[in-house]
């Protein structure tokens, strides 16, 4: 499995944790495939989203590890 970092792509967090989906919707992600934003980097994502990426980075993180 990747790290999850500022700079991993929505894709590969969805590929590599699909129970993150739920979470990444309620960001407003679509998740339905030929979204754009499936493309963007956690750091994009929050920078649209106005959230903080290192919080997000660790939010991530701390939703994969169980």
């Amino acid at each position: 499995m990747t790290e999850i970092t500022r700079k991993t792509s929505v894709n590969l967090i969805l590929q590599e944790h699909p129970e993150l989906t739920d979470f990444m919707m309620d960001l407003g992600l679509c998740g339905c495939g030929h979204d754009s934003s499936l493309r963007w980097t956690v750091e994009r994502v929050a920078s649209e989203k106005g959230l903080d990426p290192d919080q997000l980075v660790e939010e991530l993180r701390k939703r994969t590890s169980s």
